[in-house]
């Protein structure tokens, strides 16, 4: 009876173990990413409020376009006047991204956690009928891509309304992951977008 004792808890301990490691990998990412030139989340607000969509969001980093395209990866976009109607981010900005039909455009790197579950954004139909397909990309430490994965695809209207909530596996990232990229890949139509956010912190 001893002996199954001993070898329950050390089984026991050897899970606690595991789970506090991965704790510390999730946790220890944000400083090592940020030593690697990655944003990591600053203070987060609640920019969907008025839609009843109480999370805490990060602002992406130059997620509202105001610094032109810095950081981002286009293909046929463009950083044009114009900011989305509600001024989610601030009411000082003056810019968003147009994204013809067969055009992309990928996000900086931004440090991500474990409890990291969903992002959203700001966007209108600009001509035709545009499908926005998002796509998630998780990195390693040293900018490997472990995963491209697919976060879903928005219909906009003609005129801006934010975006669904799109989900990121629930939360569960792959192994190693230190950075994540959010990339919109447009057809159908010309899109528009703006103020792109994260909620790191899997907030309900």
């Amino acid at each position: 009876m001893a002996s199954k004792s001993f070898v329950r808890r050390a089984r026991a301990a050897v899970a606690l173990g595991l789970v506090l490691g991965a704790c510390t990998l999730a946790v220890g990412a944000t400083p090592a990413s940020a030593g690697l030139g990655i944003t990591c989340p600053g203070s987060t607000v609640t920019p969907f409020a008025p839609w009843s969509d109480y999370a805490n969001y990060a602002f992406v980093p130059n997620g509202g376009f105001e610094a032109g395209a810095a950081g981002w990866s286009l293909s046929g976009a463009l950083v044009v006047p114009g900011n989305e109607g509600f001024f989610v981010h601030s009411t000082a900005d003056r810019y968003a991204l147009f994204l013809p039909a067969g055009s992309s455009a990928t996000t900086p790197p931004m440090c991500i956690s474990l409890l990291s579950s969903k992002m959203r954004f700001v966007v209108k139909s600009s001509r035709g009928a545009p499908q926005v397909k998002v796509q998630v990309l998780y990195r390693g430490v040293v900018s490997s891509l472990l995963g491209v994965f697919d976060g879903g695809t928005v219909t906009p209207s003609g005129s801006w309304s934010p975006s669904p909530q799109l989900g990121m596996l629930g939360g569960v990232l792959p192994l190693l992951t230190a950075s994540v990229q959010f990339r919109f890949v447009v057809s159908g139509g010309a899109a528009t977008i703006d103020d792109v956010y994260l909620d790191p912190m899997k907030s309900s």
